[in-house]
């Protein structure tokens, strides 16, 4: 795993290409410590998670460094979770850039992050089942997306699908022909709103998630009061009836 960090935006790359960046326990722990030291910076805004070359994004677990032991397999599947966890509740949007095949647990990955664009070459397969596995904590987020009935499908089958057909699921937001592009754009998009509205806004959805309107609506309003309290908020009013762009301080 290496990452690089070029002003508001750190990029995360599975660096194991000739392994078509499958997950070891070492890339597994290396990404959860890095996303966790830098989720305190105030200078992050944008965190963008890709796999290294154009093959794959991410085949999933690595099954043959996973082999000594069900100790080993039952210690990394711990760890895949917390990364995943991490990755949900990060305080920042993150970004998965989709560069090649998407494959097992690195659709959990992909569905864990806010956001996810794709090359329109890339490719999505939930193969779990032909080694006697099932995809378990992807469920977790695949569910609540396409709905049991086509998950199932996706896990029971183990078949392929296309970036058109990931998009048309919803497992994608954006498919590009040019990847590089399409990703500075979507970043570019993200660093001009409000930091502060993004982390309030984004957490209080999370926090809603699963609660019944009747219940979450006075969540959600506290939150909004929350937001209308801050700092951006009051500039962004100010930018508004001035008619100019806005100075965000992320308070």
């Amino acid at each position: 795993m290496s990452w690089v960090k070029d002003g508001p935006v750190a990029t995360f790359t599975l660096d194991r290409p000739e392994a078509r960046n499958a997950l070891d326990l070492a890339t597994i722990e290396q990404l959860l410590h890095a996303l966790e030291a830098h989720a305190a910076d105030p200078t992050l805004r944008v965190v963008v998670l890709t796999g290294a070359g154009s093959r794959a994004f991410c085949a999933g677990a690595d099954l043959a460094g996973l082999a000594a032991s069900p100790e080993l397999r039952r210690h990394a599947g711990r760890q895949y979770a917390a990364l995943l966890a991490c990755i949900h509740q990060y305080p920042r949007p993150v970004i998965a850039r989709v560069n090649g095949a998407c494959m097992a647990g690195g659709w959990g990955l992909l569905l864990a992050c806010d956001l996810a664009i794709a090359v329109e070459t890339a490719t999505f397969q939930l193969p779990e089942v032909h080694v006697g596995m099932w995809p378990m904590m992807v469920g977790a987020f695949l569910v609540p997306i396409v709905g049991r009935r086509v998950a199932l499908d996706l896990a029971l089958t183990a078949r392929k699908i296309d970036a058109g057909e990931a998009r048309a699921l919803g497992l994608v937001n954006r498919v590009v022909t040019d990847l590089d592009a399409g990703s500075t754009q979507l970043v570019r998009e993200l660093l001009r709103v409000s930091p502060t509205a993004l982390r309030i806004g984004r957490a209080a959805w999370s926090e809603a998630a699963g609660i019944a309107v009747p219940a979450a609506l006075p969540v959600l309003a506290e939150r909004l009061g929350d937001l209308m309290e801050s700092e951006d908020a009051a500039e962004g009013f100010r930018a508004f009836l001035e008619k100019r762009a806005p100075h965000w301080q992320d308070r």
